[in-house]
């Protein structure tokens, strides 16, 4: 079974400024949501914005965006343009606004407003939600910045509307670090939350696998071939010449950074182990989390950082333990009918930890952190390295859909409902790194 795990070890790597209206209604209940199918949610239409003088671009963007946000959110049903009554990129006052043309197509929700050219490429923004039942605008907003920087306005605000129903602001504006296979070799990409937005960070020509976030969001740790041996590597996620960190002998992969930023904790192998190890953010080997025989890999804080996750085979077969991370006794926390659970990942609100375990492929769980309230969320295909989003809502992974299918990057809900495909790779996306939300 060792001989097994350490095959699984080896093949990870290889395969590896505002306005807001006085009088809003308060927020939401998110149990006001029900999501039970791909129709399901709250109803909401986002017709194109009023284009007040020399913005049209900037119109077109805004609603683009905040549609796809929203559908992708899973918590609403974004109505068919097609369906709409007024015209589109309608200029009228804010209080102007015929509710019953909305209520005619079920509508519930209205996101409006206009843009303007404010010269030198800038535009001045201002949105609105409206309640077609209370019949009142409900949150507003007024976002000031380039032309072509509509996306983040966009994310912005599509943020607000998540918050007013849920209590809670949306994360979009987060970005998502993965693996994409080009060629024969493998390197690092990232993305907006909605599969726009594609860069590739990494030229290593070689395997470059394992991203892991800074808590600040501007650093990604990962394992690349680039210097013919695996080492762990730092780059920022707007691009440029990687800096290496270790220089050893050995593996070390599935680097993650500590809560605090001033560490990082990774499986380092040599001499035939597998052991959780500190290193400071030169290199320098600090100390170990684990030792002994067993092959422990894939360490994932608590956000706290007084807990560690991982998988080991120290039972005989792989499976999720959780530990302190000043050292002490391991527990188990995976119990499912498989013998083979791997790739753990620490909710951000601490209260579960999802997982892979072999079973009619590989699929995707969900425990408790003392491993009681064990859930199985996907049934069916292959399914694998599970990361959070900041605000512990979602969870995105990569997918296939049967043997012979090519991974892509799939999204759910937490909480039920349809996943979304993110990407849509011809050869391999996989290895997700959802990125924190800062402001």
């Amino acid at each position: 079974m060792k001989r097994i795990f350490r095959s699984y070890l080896l093949g990870l790597f290889f395969t590896y400024g505002a306005l807001v209206l006085a009088g809003a209604a308060p927020a939401r209940a998110q149990t006001d949501l029900r999501i039970t199918g791909p129709q399901s949610g709250f109803p909401v239409a986002v017709p194109q914005l009023c284009d007040a003088g020399g913005a049209e671009t900037s119109a077109k963007g805004v609603a683009d965006v905040i549609s796809k946000n929203l559908q992708l959110s899973g918590l609403f049903q974004v109505l068919n343009p097609s369906t709409f009554v007024e015209t589109p990129g309608k200029c009228s006052p804010a209080e102007n606004i015929a509710y019953s043309d909305w209520t005619v197509i079920g509508a519930e929700g209205v996101v409006r407003g206009e843009v303007k050219s404010t010269g030198d490429g800038n535009v001045e923004v201002t949105m609105y939600l409206h309640d077609v039942l209370q019949q009142r605008a409900v949150v507003g907003k007024r976002y000031q910045g380039e032309a072509n920087d509509f996306r983040r306005i966009a994310h912005r605000f599509s943020n607000e509307i998540v918050k007013y129903f849920t209590g809670e602001p949306g994360v979009f504006g987060t970005r998502i670090a993965y693996v994409s296979r080009v060629g024969r070799f493998k390197e690092l990409f990232i993305m907006d939350t909605d599969g726009s937005n594609i860069r590739q960070l990494t030229r290593d020509k070689g395997l470059a696998v394992s991203p892991g976030w800074s808590p600040a969001g501007d650093r990604i740790v990962y394992t690349s071939y680039r210097t013919r041996k695996p080492e762990l590597f730092m780059i920022s996620p707007e691009g440029g010449v990687p800096r290496q960190i270790t220089r050893r002998e050995g593996l070390e992969l599935g680097a993650k950074f500590a809560p605090d930023g001033t560490k990082l904790l990774a499986s380092a192998t040599l001499a035939g182990s597998s052991n959780l190890v500190y290193f400071d953010l030169r290199g320098a080997l600090l100390s170990n989390l684990t030792r002994g025989r067993a092959i422990d890999v894939s360490p994932s804080y608590s956000p706290d950082g007084s807990n560690v996750a991982f998988c080991s085979n120290r039972s005989g077969s792989p499976q999720i333990y959780v530990m302190p991370s000043t050292g002490g006794q391991a527990r188990r926390i995976s119990f499912t009918k498989s013998n083979y659970c791997t790739s753990p990942a620490w909710s951000p609100k601490g209260d579960r930890i999802s997982f892979v375990c072999r079973q009619s492929g590989n699929q995707l769980f969900v425990a408790a952190p003392d491993g009681s309230q064990s859930v199985q969320l996907t049934f069916s295909g292959n399914n694998e390295d599970p990361s959070w989003s900041p605000d512990g809502r979602y969870l995105v992974y990569s997918s296939s859909k049967g043997r012979g299918e090519p991974k892509n990057i799939v999204m759910r809900l937490l909480a039920g409902g349809t996943p979304m495909q993110v990407s849509f790779a011809k050869s391999e996306d996989s290895q997700p790194a959802w990125s924190p939300l800062v402001e």
